[in-house]
């Protein structure tokens, strides 16, 4: 079994990671709008679930990031443009690197407000440090930030992937899914 991406294709544990990341992301982003629309008693139960599921994606994440800058990425299916290529292969390394250190940033700007951050089962992931009003702002500006360029680069990535399915009808889709392409 391959275990590593290489020039030819992406390893299984590639594969499998990726979707899970997508789910958690999008897990993530629909407890965020729940929570922000549902009463004041569900809120902590679900804000720790949360948490638990940001936290998943953080080790997930770190591991991704590793095996991103430390494998050959896949060649491109086709012959695709070299500016577009670049760009795509910018995009998914920046995606992986924020979802490393967009759940670091919330943590920190949680824990400087003053906030525990808790998991389900009584579990507590401990402040770094004393809560602060300024560290908290900072915090929460570059959470904010980097947010936004992540959401940009997600919107690029979701652009390529539907333009490389539906525009150029290639197999980088199925490539995705597990399936043997050709390039």
């Amino acid at each position: 079994m391959q275990l590593r991406d290489n020039g030819l294709r992406f390893s299984p544990i590639t594969l499998v990671l990726h979707w899970i990341v997508a789910a958690l992301l999008f897990s993530i982003i629909g407890l965020g709008i729940a929570i922000a629309l549902v009463g004041e008693v569900q809120k902590p139960e679900w804000t720790r679930v949360q948490n638990l599921l940001g936290t998943i994606l953080f080790f997930v994440s770190i591991y991704r990031f590793w095996a991103r800058v430390t494998s050959h990425h896949p060649l491109p299916i086709g012959t695709p443009n070299p500016v577009e290529v670049i760009v795509s292969r910018s995009v998914a390394a920046g995606l992986a690197l924020a979802l490393v250190l967009l759940p670091i940033a919330a943590w920190l700007a949680r824990s400087a407000a003053g906030e525990i951050v808790s998991l389900p089962g009584g579990w507590v992931i401990p402040a770094p440090s004393e809560p602060s009003a300024q560290a908290q702002r900072v915090f929460e500006y570059l959470f904010n930030l980097g947010a936004t360029a992540f959401l940009a680069g997600l919107a690029l990535h979701i652009f390529g992937a539907l333009k490389n399915h539906l525009v150029l009808k290639n197999d980088a889709l199925n490539r995705m899914l597990g399936k043997q392409v050709e390039l």
